[in-house]
């Protein structure tokens, strides 16, 4: 797995990360918000402005109400949209959308495969890893839209790390002893990016194609929300993606 490079930029007092891997890729827009955004959990967070405000394109956001499970949602050009769908993975081969998804320490998986023109997003916190939810979408986008894994470049976005991801006893122990670490102050840590990357192995995707930021959206709190840091009172990112 490789490093994966964000760029900062700003767009009328908001601030945004675009990351150089899907950049080198002249077929997607994507974005992921900071702490910029004031998204409180209560908050309509209307998506299709902010997006519209970042790119500069005018289309229909597809959302999930995310449950940390392991459904994927499949939209293509034969399915009528709705504005909202149940799930923690989203793929499409649509053109005149954007998908999107929202986190707070979670991780957010930025997906492309360009031979097919598909891409997808995920929402992966521990519950959603340890159903296998990136090993289900791949599956899923072979399955449905004719994908390959070892086409997909794969990036996971910044979410929180195993120096401050402390779990319990009763979480720790259901993770293979690779992906859990000591604590100093006591207990075990959980590295969500790393179970992610070996479930994505797993299903063929190459581990050259996947790249991983290391920020830590519970040590970065001038740029993140941190649900860990700032318990049930914290905002949202948004992730978002789609194809030109």
């Amino acid at each position: 797995m490789r490093s994966n490079d964000f760029t900062v930029r700003n767009t009328q007092s908001l601030r945004w990360l675009i990351f150089s891997p899907l950049e080198k890729h002249s077929l997607v827009l994507h974005g992921f918000t900071t702490r910029s955004y004031p998204a409180s959990v209560d908050q309509n967070i209307r998506l299709d402005h902010l997006i519209r405000k970042i790119t500069g394109v005018n289309r229909e956001v597809v959302s999930l109400r995310q449950v940390h499970g392991d459904e994927c949602v499949v939209i293509t050009s034969k399915d009528k949209l709705r504005r909202e769908y149940r799930g923690d993975a989203v793929l499409t081969d649509r053109k005149d959308i954007f998908i999107s998804i929202q986190v707070a320490d979670c991780v957010p998986i930025f997906m492309h495969e360009e031979k097919r023109r598909v891409i997808g997003l995920i929402h992966a916190g521990w519950k959603g890893t340890l159903l296998g939810i990136a090993k289900r979408t791949i599956e899923t986008a072979k399955e449905r839209l004719g994908c390959e894994p070892g086409n997909f470049t794969i990036c996971f976005g910044p979410s929180i790390r195993s120096c401050c991801y402390r779990v319990s006893d009763d979480v720790a122990i259901l993770f293979d002893d690779e992906c859990i670490h000591p604590s100093a102050k006591g207990g075990a840590t959980l590295d969500l990016i790393g179970i992610n990357r070996k479930q994505l192995l797993g299903c063929g995707v190459k581990d050259n194609m996947m790249f991983a930021t290391s920020s830590c959206t519970c040590c970065e709190k001038k740029l993140f929300y941190s649900y860990r840091r700032e318990k049930e009172n914290t905002g949202r990112m948004v992730g978002f993606l789609g194809l030109k």
